[in-house]
């Protein structure tokens, strides 16, 4: 004999909640079985009347009622000097105090109120720029390297080597 589907099995496959391979297997034994089927058509009413019931117990609620509402909320909201008056307790005015008192001590001096900036001098800085430059080797302004270059060496080495030379404001030295 047969084992008959269980009341879960019945209301899970009425509401699509089984796997596909239970689903199968529930739709044969419903095609088999006439007490199943009997109870899957019961499953099926039951849960058509509790849509309806449900659909119908869905209603808005009347503009009057939301109006009355919104009115006790906002009532029950505190007013405005209610709220100053909590904000001008002492736990809350002596720090808001102090704060003041330390900005109106220490705020200038961090506000900026610093002695005017003072004029960059473009011509020490122009003329500091032209001597680093003129002292770079290989810079824009820069006269011949100060180093020699030896004759005797051979054309298949691939670096010259450079002597080193004596250089100040008259020229090289050797």
């Amino acid at each position: 004999m047969m084992q008959h589907l269980t009341n879960d099995q019945l209301i899970d496959y009425v509401h699509g909640a089984l796997a596909p391979a239970e689903d199968a297997a529930v739709l044969s034994h419903l095609e088999s079985c006439t007490q199943c089927a009997d109870e899957y058509a019961t499953e099926v009413r039951v849960s058509e009347i509790l849509r309806e019931h449900a659909a119908r117990e869905e209603r808005e609620m009347p503009s009057t009622i939301k109006a009355n509402i919104w009115q006790l909320i906002r009532q029950a909201q505190p007013s405005y000097g209610s709220r100053l008056r909590a904000w001008l307790r002492p736990v809350y005015l002596v720090p808001a105090a102090a704060v003041i008192a330390v900005a109106a001590i220490f705020g200038p001096t961090y506000l900026g109120h610093h002695e005017a900036p003072l004029l960059i001098d473009a011509a020490y800085y122009l003329q500091d720029h032209a001597a680093m430059n003129g002292s770079i080797p290989f810079g824009d302004r820069s006269e011949a390297a100060p180093a020699e270059f030896q004759s005797n060496v051979s054309a298949d080495q691939t670096a010259a080597i450079a002597v080193p030379v004596a250089y100040n404001a008259n020229g090289p030295q050797h």
